[in-house]
This record gives structure tokens, sequence and C-alpha cells, in this order.
């Protein structure tokens, strides 16, 4: 009777997610035993399996139309998502040193080495509509320490893009890297 009474709760336990070794990290949620941004993630957007379609865009767990379509058809480099500040930015990223080291870091967060992103601005979403502007994909890099002059949330580069892109220039965030995905 105790061995069934068990099998019960094992069974129940295990349905609700508690034997997942991993979690996926907040904000991102497991679908299909990957974890991805469901407020920013095109074919997981709002619900895993809920893909947009062409032309279209996740922007806060719904698909909107994208000005930037062309970047569901890139190749040679890699979506990284980065938890900054309670939020998610999102870079196309092709410099192959950056996205391996993001690819460590997802592995193990505390696996020695640099850790800080670092990017070089420029003006315009790209393909993380929710932010005016965008990490440079070519230049993406990582440092040992974040510099106090570039070191800030998304959302006070949001406030100014403009002016942070002419005065600092680099963005250097207290940030995760949650996942990587190469394309």
């Amino acid at each position: 009777m105790h061995g069934a009474r068990w099998g019960v709760i094992a069974a129940v336990l295990a349905a609700s997610g508690c034997f997942d070794t991993e979690p996926c990290p907040a904000p991102l949620e497991a679908c299909g035993g990957i974890c991805y941004d469901l407020r920013t993630d095109r074919l997981h957007c709002g619900d895993c399996g809920n893909a947009c379609g062409g032309g279209e865009v996740c922007l806060s767990g719904a698909c909107v139309s994208d000005p930037n379509a062309a970047c569901v058809s890139r190749s040679g480099g890699a979506f990284v998502t980065l938890g900054v500040c309670g939020d998610t930015v999102k870079a196309w990223i092709v410099a192959p040193d950056f996205i391996s080291r993001a690819e460590a870091l997802v592995a193990d967060p505390s696996s020695p080495g640099a850790s800080v992103p670092t990017f070089d601005l420029r003006d315009g979403s790209d393909c993380d509509a929710q932010w005016s502007w965008s990490p440079s994909p070519a230049t993406a890099r990582f440092a040992d320490a974040a510099a106090a002059s570039c070191s800030a949330c998304p959302s006070s580069v949001q406030a100014d893009p403009a002016g942070w892109i002419a005065q600092v220039g680099v963005w250097c965030p207290p940030a995760r890297v949650l996942a990587v995905h190469r394309q």
C-alpha cells in the first residue's frame, strides 16, 4: 500500500516538473527541453510552439508586424539572449569568440574567464523590437569586469539611445547569458 502511494506521489511530482534538474532561469520557459523567452521568441511567442508568421516578431508575448523581418532568415551567427535588470535583450551576434563564450556561460555561469558582455551600440532595433538600439553583431566581446561608465540596465540606454551611443558608445551590462541559438 505504501509503495503504491509513493508511486502516485512520484507521478504527481514528475508531472508538476519537480524533478527538473535544471529549470530555465527567469524569465525563460522550457519548450521541448530548451529555454526560450516567450516574450520575444518568434517560434514560441507567448506559449511553446506558437510561432509568429512571416514578417512578424514576438513582442511582449504577441506576434506583431516586424519591420526587421530579415532577422528570421539570418545565418552564420547566433541569437544571444541576455537577462539584465529583470529585462531581456536578444541580440544577433556573428563574433565567433563571443558566441562560444556565451555558450560556455549558459552551460556553466560560473565557468572561469571573462563574463561581462560588452557591446558597441548602434541606433536601430535590429532583431529585438522592444529596444530602439542594438548591439553591433561583429564586435561583441566579453570583459573581465564592467566599467562603471558603460554598465547600465537596458531601460537606461532606452531612455536616450542617441545620447548613450554618442557619449558612451559601449554597453557592458550586469547581464547573465540566458540562451544561445545558433542559426
